[in-house]
């Protein structure tokens, strides 16, 4: 699996770290999370943007509005460049 060690973290709880949280679900379907922004981009092309400073329950998509893209372009740059289409399920 792609990704950088935790153990760092493990062993040093208040190390500092200044990688975001990256997460996927399915193919091209990644999120980033950082300690106030989650940035959540599509394989349909579709994004969200969230500021959890201001909006903890992800209420307010920001992801459309012009003055946040260079935030998203920044937020982009983490996202896996190697994606793997999943296996196709034999029929039975």
């Amino acid at each position: 699996m792609d990704g950088q060690s935790l153990k760092p973290l493990l062993e040093d709880p208040d190390r500092e770290w200044e990688r975001p949280v990256v997460t996927t679900f399915g193919f091209r379907n990644h999120a980033i999370r950082t300690e106030r922004w989650r940035y959540i981009q599509y394989s349909d092309g579709g994004e969200e943007l969230y500021d959890h400073e201001v909006d903890p329950n992800e209420w307010s998509n920001l992801a459309s509005l012009p003055r946040y893209s260079s935030l998203k372009s920044k937020l982009a740059q983490w996202l896996p460049v190697t994606n793997v289409k999943p296996a196709k399920k034999s029929s039975r």
